[in-house]
């Protein structure tokens, strides 16, 4: 019976961490399309909509998911409109790897 509670104890949390994971992911891609919508409004001749981001800030929210402590994960979760040192490292490295991975995606 122990056994019984603690695999039900111990699929609870993962689901808990794969739940808390997945919001942050989708946390971390608004801002990445809000950045970039901001970043490229300049851009003469194009209208650039929020789909058109879509791939490269989920290749760069799963870049800082795998790369961040939960320490730091925790601290872009409690303030979201924040952008400390480490994640602004984390989003320079994010840039060359889904850069390049986009290089080979084609529409």
């Amino acid at each position: 019976m122990n056994l019984i509670k603690k695999l039900l104890v111990l699929s609870f949390m993962l689901i808990c961490m794969q739940t808390f994971a997945n919001e942050l992911s989708l946390d971390l891609q608004k801002t990445c399309t809000n950045e970039q919508l901001t970043a490229h409004k300049s851009v003469k001749g194009n209208s650039f909509q929020a789909d058109d981001f879509r791939g490269y800030c989920k290749c760069e929210a799963g870049f800082i998911l795998e790369k961040a402590t939960p320490d730091q994960l925790d601290q872009f979760n409690k303030n979201k409109n924040s952008t400390p040192n480490w994640l602004k490292q984390l989003k320079s490295k994010a840039l060359n790897i889904c850069v390049e991975k986009g290089r080979g995606i084609t529409t």
